[in-house]
């Protein structure tokens, strides 16, 4: 008897498998909440927005941006009387125009996240009826017969990239790709063991005699001097005031000495007073501070970077023109001042030259798309497709703003690097997420592109496989053709620090 049983129960769950695997996640948007009954509507609205969607399994919502794009969209309020709240949500089936609801009550304000996460759990079960729904709705569709299989080989460290079309016999175009992840740590490979707390920038400096190489990370208050040999030690550790925010790094050597300086762009209390470091075997020694410009060096190698730096207006506007810092012993001069072309600012550009040796301007606007410049500022290609992607960001009270977006802060979120190399390929990093709205923005997975300049239009060479981590920062090292990423694996929470890695893959 106990046989028959589980014959029965096994035949059950082989019936029901296909029908549980085939729910795909539903393309869901969050819309604002609706604030009533508490005096911070403006800030509410959005951070409740954010609440709710960070609390949705990805298994069963993938977010979206746009109402439009969306089989299912999440209508929120919150109403707050004297201590006690209720958190509602709508939901709305576009594929059928059915209506849904589910609420969560607190009695103060320290309830607010547990009431999300209670929220959260009947919205899981919500969803689960949609998709099975959906899922029930849909046409079966005849399971194609399998392809004879084929033999895997071997694959190298070579495999972290995807090749671009390439051309074949028939004049068709046909793309190489190679899946197969390459073996923790193999040749060409490297990770670094999770590092406590989310850094957010990264700068490449000297590889040493004994053949360690300098390594620079840095948190919103915090830098670190790593080195790496067979494995990674830290040297030195430097932890800025509260008040102070660290933007980036980048690393340099302006006085062609063989020794790079540190150049840390910081933010305090509504001016930049940025810094200057010498790292030697005794750790970071500080040679200038209080500098007016937030700073970003431009070039694939510390020896050749160049440092651009651009000042901040008191409301938290990019200001004036960027020019090249000059150091003269340990005092620091802007000179050689230039205009971007409009949208640039000192974080979102780079330059690089055309196959005929003239410069060209790269530039990556707030919503992500590539803009190619001539060098008397003449707009020459945009792209159609979006890049970039940051949570690394300063903001500045800011009564225009307040009047102009209902928001007493400007925010501005720093771009990723576009690296031009030596052979003009740009490397410009892609940041994908399960919510990125507005101000509200967690990146999960990347991608790095490489990509050339026809004389027309930018086209893909290359880039590399999709992973599983927020990018936060990158440097190429152009002695060894590797690149060294700064991916944050965890994000920070109430109950955890966050984790990092740093990891290192040849191109080539």
């Amino acid at each position: 008897m106990p046989r028959i049983l589980l014959a029965c129960v096994s035949a059950l769950l082989l019936l029901a498998a296909p029908h549980v695997s085939s729910a795909a996640p539903l393309k869901t948007y969050v819309a604002e909440f609706n604030v009533a009954g508490a005096a911070n509507k403006d800030e509410l609205k959005v951070t409740l927005q954010g609440l709710l969607a960070s609390r949705l399994n990805p298994g069963q919502a993938q977010l979206v941006e746009k109402p439009e794009q969306s089989e299912l969209q999440l209508f929120g309020s919150y109403a707050q009387f004297g201590k006690m709240f209720s958190v509602d949500v709508l939901i709305k089936n576009s594929l059928n125009g059915s209506l849904s609801k589910v609420y969560e009550q607190g009695e103060s304000q320290d309830d607010l996240l547990p009431a999300f996460g209670r929220l959260a759990r009947k919205l899981d079960n919500e969803l689960a009826k949609v998709q099975q729904t959906t899922a029930a709705s849909a046409a079966p569709v005849p399971a194609p017969q399998p392809a004879p299989a084929e033999t895997k080989t071997a694959t190298t460290a070579s495999d972290y990239k995807v090749a671009a079309p390439v051309s074949v016999p028939s004049g068709k175009e046909s793309y190489v790709v190679k899946s197969d992840i390459p073996p923790q740590n193999a040749p060409g490979t490297w990770s670094s063991e999770p590092l406590t707390g989310v850094f957010s920038s990264l700068a490449l400096g000297r590889t040493l005699p004994s053949g360690e190489r300098e390594i620079f990370i840095a948190g919103g208050q915090s830098i670190r001097y790593l080195r790496k040999g067979a494995g990674l030690k830290q040297v030195a550790g430097i932890t800025l005031p509260v008040s102070a925010k660290i933007l980036a790094i980048d690393t340099a050597d302006l006085d062609h000495d063989g020794v790079p300086e540190l150049y840390v762009s910081i933010v305090d209390r509504k001016t930049v007073s940025s810094r200057v470091y010498l790292p030697s075997d005794n750790g970071l020694e500080l040679i200038a501070e209080n500098l007016p410009w937030l700073l970003r060096g431009i070039g694939p190698g510390f020896k050749g970077r160049t440092v651009f730096g651009q000042a901040v207006s008191s409301s938290g506007e990019y200001q004036g023109d960027i020019a090249e810092l000059v150091k003269s012993g340990r005092h620091f001069d802007a000179s050689n001042a230039r205009i971007l072309p409009r949208p640039g600012n000192i974080f979102n550009f780079s330059r690089f030259k055309d196959g005929a040796g003239a410069d060209r301007w790269i530039v990556m606007d707030e919503d992500g798309y590539l803009i190619v410049f001539a060098a008397d500022g003449s707009e020459l290609w945009k792209s159609s497709d979006k890049y970039g992607g940051s949570e690394t960001y300063f903001n500045y009270e800011s009564v225009s703003q307040l009047r102009a977006k209902a928001d007493n802060l400007s925010w501005n979120f720093l771009e990723q690097r576009i690296t031009a190399l030596p052979d003009g390929t740009l490397i410009v990093p892609r940041n994908e997420g399960s919510f990125s709205i507005g101000n509200n923005r967690s990146y999960n997975k990347h991608t790095l592109f490489g990509l050339q300049w026809s004389g027309a239009m930018l086209r893909e060479a290359w880039h590399t496989r999709l992973t599983p981590s927020y990018l936060a920062d990158y440097a190429y090292d152009a002695d060894t053709h590797e690149v060294l990423l700064l991916e944050v694996i965890q994000h920070a929470g109430l109950f955890n620090a966050g984790k990092t890695v740093i990891s290192i893959n040849k191109l080539d």
